[in-house]
């Protein structure tokens, strides 16, 4: 046998013997057809190691009853807010959500900051009144995944959010200047929620609130004109009932 045929009788047993362990980590299909080649392959890709998160975390929708405290530092907010908000999985811990809320409140003009005591000099300006409004928000979320705590998941939120109310009528007239009021703002914050099954959660949210607001005034006797005013408060949620679907 000459040198050069027995060197290319050992390269081709190189290659024979090479292409099963190339082929071991991956796999391909073809076709030929009149409209040309397809084909598509398929290998060993990047793995996750042990993280799954659970279906609680990963759900894809949620809907919660809220029923929060508000608290106006600078600005009247209506103190009851109940409301329900919807959350939409966008991707892993990324969420969105829309939500809307029944404005309520009970005061005077101490209640609503006011310069002094109803309309007017008419001594009955002084009584106590119902506010009633509503408001509605939107914005991002994301829901940390506690791999030694699945059924706690911490949450950061942020988004804007906007509301109107009406000051009290009583016995068919105004008990005082303002009428009603107006508000956008932008609201930022997180709570945690405690998953006592498995699509079922209690907990709790703390949000700052950080607007303008815009009220419409009307004295017992004059012009009405509208006050604009900077806001500065939070939102309490010590009980809030999500369900996870």
């Amino acid at each position: 046998m000459s040198k050069p045929f027995a060197l290319l009788l050992a390269c081709l047993l190189t290659l024979v013997s090479a292409a099963p362990a190339a082929a071991a980590g991956a796999s391909a299909s073809g076709k030929v057809g009149t409209s040309g080649a397809k084909g598509k392959a398929k290998g060993d890709g990047p793995s996750l190691g042990n993280l799954v998160l659970p279906e609680r975390v990963i759900g894809g929708s949620a809907i919660s009853a809220l029923m929060p405290v508000q608290v106006g530092f600078v600005g009247y907010l209506p103190r009851v807010r109940l409301g329900f908000q919807y959350d939409l999985q966008l991707y892993k811990q990324h969420w969105a959500y829309i939500g809307v809320a029944a404005l309520l409140d009970r005061g005077n003009w101490e209640t609503f900051r006011l310069d002094k005591c109803g309309l007017g000099t008419s001594s009955n300006s002084c009584n106590p009144g119902s506010v009633a409004g509503v408001d509605g928000w939107a914005g991002w979320a994301y829901k940390f995944y506690l791999p030694e705590m699945p059924f706690l998941v911490p949450i950061a939120r942020v988004g804007v959010g906007g509301g109107w109310w009406k000051y009290p009528d009583l016995s068919g007239s105004r008990q005082q200047s303002l009428q009603t009021t107006w508000q956008i703002s932008a609201r930022g914050g997180g709570g945690a929620r405690l998953f006592l099954l498995q699509d079922l959660a209690i907990g709790m949210d703390l949000n700052l609130i950080l607007g303008v607001r815009v009220s419409k005034d009307t004295p017992l006797s004059g012009q009405t004109t509208k006050k604009a005013g900077f806001l500065l408060g939070m939102e309490i949620l010590p009980l809030i009932v999500e369900y996870r679907f």
